[in-house]
């Protein structure tokens, strides 16, 4: 009998909460939370208008001894990775005192899918709407379900890139690698949810005529921000303009309905 008590106990599954209703001061803490890190790193950019990039104000990376403390707490952020924690806090043991001081610090797990994890847990959002993961497809299949869930009141709505103006606090993503342009849209990925592909995800911070700016973490062993060539309604142009470096291929951009 006290096998079925606890058998029926695991059975029972908690119902799914709703979503919180975010203020406006969420997506404002998460684009500035964004902005902050990007200018600790240095202020660096990748340019895809094909203008001239801006100059960094000191160039880090993800293996230079400042920039431990930031990945440190990328990965602090995501629950299973003590591992990775603790094997890059033994190397950065190993340096001190000796003539080298460097040691190739975090560069084994890529930490951007930690990034985007720790930007939305500074900037106050629940896991049940924002989960912390180690990589951007759960993070894109867990804030999909969330919304097919509870149309309309999810955090972050589901839309595609190719008709949807992305603004400040969106979250925009792509597929990269191999699997590079595998998806036109949101609707592709529904299709094939669970399936470890491999992504990339940026946070939009800001607008403006003919741009759209974005950061993203390990992104060239760095954060940096993405200068994306805007059409006049805002939408992401499909193309770059000649010599300007080739743009990720991004499927969807989740909507910050955080004060809407």
């Amino acid at each position: 009998m006290l096998v079925l008590a606890l058998a029926a106990g695991c059975a029972a599954v908690p119902e799914a909460q709703p979503p919180i209703p975010y203020p406006a001061a969420a997506r404002d803490r998460l684009v500035r939370i964004a902005l902050a890190e990007w200018e600790e790193w240095g202020r660096l950019f990748v340019d895809h208008t094909g203008a001239e990039m801006a100059a960094p104000v000191e160039e880090r990376r993800e293996d230079d001894l400042e920039a431990f403390p930031a990945v440190l707490a990328y990965w602090s952020s995501v629950p299973g990775r003590e591992e990775t924690i603790a094997r890059n806090i033994e190397r950065l043991r190993s340096v001190q005192g000796t003539a080298s001081g460097y040691a190739p610090l975090w560069t084994e797990v890529p930490w951007s899918a930690a990034f985007v994890s720790f930007l939305a847990r500074s900037a106050g959002y629940d896991r049940a709407d924002v989960p912390s993961a180690d990589a951007h497809w759960r993070i894109v299949d867990a804030l999909m379900a969330r919304e097919a869930a509870w149309p309309g009141l999810a955090a972050f709505g589901v839309a595609s890139p190719a008709a949807t103006a992305p603004v400040p606090g969106d979250i925009l993503c792509a597929t990269r690698g191999a699997e590079r342009g595998r998806y036109a849209g949101p609707e592709d990925r529904a299709a094939e949810v669970g399936r470890a592909v491999p992504m990339h995800c940026d946070v939009v911070v800001g607008i403006r005529p003919g741009v759209v700016e974005a950061v993203g973490g390990n992104v060239g062993d760095a954060v940096r921000m993405v200068l994306l060539p805007a059409l006049n309604d805002g939408r992401i142009a499909p193309d770059v303009p000649e010599g300007a470096p080739e743009m990720p291929c991004w499927f969807v951009v989740f909507q910050n309905r955080a004060g809407r």
